[in-house]
Parts: structure tokens; sequence; C-alpha cells
């Protein structure tokens, strides 16, 4: 999650460019939208980009009056109350059209299955309007898993959180409500639609490759696991399962840390606990000291399960006035924040020398009262953990350095080092790192837009560069007019 704020901060942050139309290679497994069938085209209308608080996914609508398909883990009952939350929906994010302006919407749980992943929330612009009106909506065609089988499929998404994507496939296999198919997925995919080649919608997506499963002897294994429509339409009427939870209950501390998003994602700062409201960052704060007096971690995982509070909370706080969240807050004690971060910091990097730099720059910098402030804030103690650690000069390092406008390290300048990002034999594994650092420098100026397109352009068309760096580059493209 981490990784993904930064790159993202990369991609938006403002950057002039007076570049030209062009068309990258093909990104691998991914088409265009723009390049499938005209029926595909059409339902592809229906499918928008969903960003909630450090995730992002894909839902599409399935009436004129604003449902909104897409899956539980997405905005199900780990996310959104009873009452309802809020989402950043944008339409047409794809090759061809404009950048569209992300939509804020309020969404109210109608139907979730969990064991479907399944949720239908209705979709308005404000809390207490009935709905909103969608004239873009798939048409659900009902079928059973075994009937899909042998089915051409294609799927519509964004995966990566990248524009707008299209692959197709075959459904080769199905258990209980549940369909495989050839088509290839990636997160962000998930909450696709599973349409047939009439546009219909014939199924939800749920998953894809988990890491393992994608080598094989052959190189790679691509396919992704949905409901099947019948199964999804049948669970419509159902009413919301009993785990679904309220931001007006009565919760006690741990509860209200491990529903924290579904508060945040409800823009709701305080839950009841021992009868008074009490701040959700403040029990964050709490459980982050917990975490922080464990002594005897077993492993990596372990460690990161106990911080996992302390890593919860940077997606609430932002004190800085001229670039604060609707959701977010600014604790009333920054210093205890600080400390628990630095206390971050340290307890990695003794644990196995790993740097969590976020702590140290980002987290810092969402402290401040505005962003010039932050930025100074990070860039002083982004400086002082290198000079302690005195880590190599990588693309992990040189993505921090260059979005707190930290020209050099070590006596390197970072624009060289990655101008010369060939010559490092790992680049090809930090690939996203390695295009976010050039965004970085294209902001600080140490790199003119050309050259920013030109080494974009080269990573692209780079063969060993994985398919999430591919997608990460399209999107940074689109964003500053490379890519129409």
């Amino acid at each position: 999650m981490k990784a993904i704020r930064i790159a993202w901060a990369a991609v938006v942050a403002p950057l002039l460019c007076g570049c030209s139309s062009s068309s990258p290679a093909k990104v691998p497994f991914f088409d265009d939208v723009t390049s499938a069938p005209a029926e595909i085209q059409s339902a592809a209308a229906a499918v928008v980009l969903v960003r909630i608080p450090g995730a992002s996914a894909t839902a599409s609508f399935i009436s004129p009056e604003g449902l909104l398909l897409t899956n539980n883990h997405v905005l199900g009952v780990g996310v959104c109350p009873i009452e309802g939350c809020y989402a950043q929906l944008t339409w047409n994010f794809q090759r061809g059209a404009a950048v569209p302006k992300p939509l804020t919407v309020f969404l109210v749980p109608k139907a979730v299955d969990i064991g479907l992943d399944m949720a239908v929330l209705q979709a308005s612009m404000t809390p207490g309007e009935p709905s909103m009106p969608t004239p873009n909506y798939l048409t659900i065609d009902a079928r059973d898993p075994a009937t899909l089988e042998g089915t051409h499929v294609n799927l519509v998404g964004h995966p990566a959180a990248s524009v707008k994507k299209w692959t197709s496939g075959e459904a080769v296999y199905s258990d209980g409500s549940w369909v495989w198919t050839t088509a290839f997925d990636l997160p962000g995919s998930s909450g696709s639609p599973i349409l047939d080649d009439h546009g219909h919608l014939v199924g939800l997506v749920h998953r894809g490759p988990q890491g393992a499963e994608l080598a094989t002897n052959d190189g790679f294994n691509g396919f992704s696991v949905g409901t099947a429509s019948a199964a999804l339409v049948a669970a419509f009427g159902n009413p919301l399962p009993a785990s679904m939870t309220s931001t007006a209950l009565s919760v006690t501390d741990a509860q209200a840390v491990d529903r924290q998003l579904v508060y945040l994602a409800a823009q709701d700062p305080t839950a009841m606990i021992g009868g008074s409201m009490k701040p959700v960052l403040e029990s964050l704060g709490a459980a982050c000291d917990v975490g922080l007096a464990v002594m005897d971690y077993a492993s990596p995982e372990d460690l990161s399960t106990g911080l996992q509070p302390c890593f919860d909370a940077e997606n609430w706080i932002d004190c800085r006035s001229d670039k604060t969240a609707p959701y977010a807050v600014c604790p009333v004690n920054i210093s205890a924040w600080q400390a628990r971060y630095r206390a971050v910091f340290e307890y990695w990097r003794s644990f196995n020398g790993q740097l969590d730099l976020d702590e140290m720059s980002f987290a810092e910098a969402a402290l401040s009262p505005d962003m010039m402030s932050g930025r100074a804030a990070g860039a002083d103690l982004l400086t002082q953990a290198l000079e302690e650690a005195h880590p190599p000069l990588d693309f992990h390092v040189a993505q921090h350095l260059a979005a707190f406008h930290i020209p050099s390290y070590g006596g390197a300048a970072v624009a060289d080092f990655v101008r010369n990002y060939a010559r490092v034999p790992d680049y090809a594994l930090n690939g996203v790192d390695l295009a976010s650092t050039i965004l970085w420098l294209g902001n600080l100026g140490a790199m003119d837009p050309s050259e920013v397109k030109s080494l974009l352009s080269s990573l692209h068309d780079d063969s060993s560069i994985d398919v999430a760096t591919k997608l990460f580059i399209e999107v940074a493209e689109y964003y500053r007019g490379i890519l129409r």
C-alpha cells in the first residue's frame, strides 16, 4: 500500500508537459478498451474505477438508477457500514478520452454476499438522495457456471488502477457458483464484470493468480476466477449479512481498530466506545503502542501484523491545510505520532535491516501544517535517517529523495543514477520505483518534460519490465497528455 501511495503521488503531481501523442508498445495480456469489439466497448461505458482510502478496484453499474456491482472485499462487510460509505468513481478513464474528473459518491449497501464476494450498492450524490441516474449500465444474463464452460468471455477493468483495459479468454472450469477463465487478471481488476461476446454480464471477477501460481515450466500461468451471474442474481434479494456493521454501534477499542476502514470509508472519525464518542485515531494510536511494545516477534510477517495499526493510521492523518482529504484528521498530539513513526522505522531497521522510509518522509510531511513545510520536514527527517543507516543508493531510496527534492546522495546525483538505470543489475525488479523516481525528478525540475517522456517510453518498451510497471507508466503518460 505504501509503494502505491508514493507512486500515485508521483503520477498525479503537477508537471507541465508539451509532449505530443505517442503509442507505446502493447502491454502484455491487456488491450486498450478502444480496441475491443463494439459490443464490449459499449458495455465498458458502464465500468468505473473505484477508489477508497488506500485501495483501488473496479465496479460496474447494473441499473439506470445507479446500482453499482463490485466485490464484497472492495466495498462490502469490511469496508462499508450499513449506513453507507463514500468512494471516488472515475468514468471513461481510458485511451481516447479526455482526462476525467473523479466524482465522490455516497454508496448504501443493498445486497452483500460474502461467499460469492459480491456487493451491490445504491449510488447517490449525497446521503439521503434515493438514486443517481446512470445512463450506461450492463445487462445481466443469468448464467449457471456449468453453462459458461467453453464460452468466450471478456474482462473489462482497471488492473493495477490503470487506464481501462480489456482482455479475453475462455471459461474452462466451474465448481459450485464459481467459474475459472483463461482471461488474465491483476489486483485492481477485482470487481470487474465478466462479459460474453454480446457485452452482457455473465459473471463477476473475484481474483487472479496469487504469486507462486504465476510461475510454470512454460514461464507463466494466467487465469481469473469469478462468480457466475445466476448466483449473483439469486442473491440480490437476500438480506444484508449479520456481519455488516454500523458506525452507530457501541464497540470496544479493539473492534474500532479492526473496523477502522469502515469508519474511514464512512468519513466518520469517531466510534461509540465505553458509552461516549472516541476518535478512531486514538484507538489506532493505542494499538500501535501495544504493537511497538512487543519485543519477540517471530517473523517479519508477525511484525507487520503487529504494527498494522500504525500503518492504518497513516490513511487517517493529514494536517496540511492546503492538501487535506475530506476524511483526513489531524491528531491532537502530533509529537506522539512523530515518535511512533520513528519507533516503527527503528523497529524494522533493527529487526531485519529493512528501511521503512515512508515513516521518515511522507508520514512526517502529513503531520505538517502545509505542503511546503511538510516537504521541508520530511526532507530533514529523511536525510537524518539515511545518514544514520547509510543504505546504498537504489530506486527505493531514489524515489524518496526525488519526492522530497533532495538532488543527490552519497556524492551521486539522483538524476544521473536514474538516467543510467540500465547499468543497475536489478532495475527490472524495481520498475515502479524507477518510474516513480523519474516522475518525481520531473516534478522537481531535475529533468525536463522531454527527458521524462523519453525515459518512460524506453522503460515501457523494455521487454524485461513487468506488466504492473507498464500499466503504471501508461497512467502517468495519460495524465500528462502523452496518451490520448
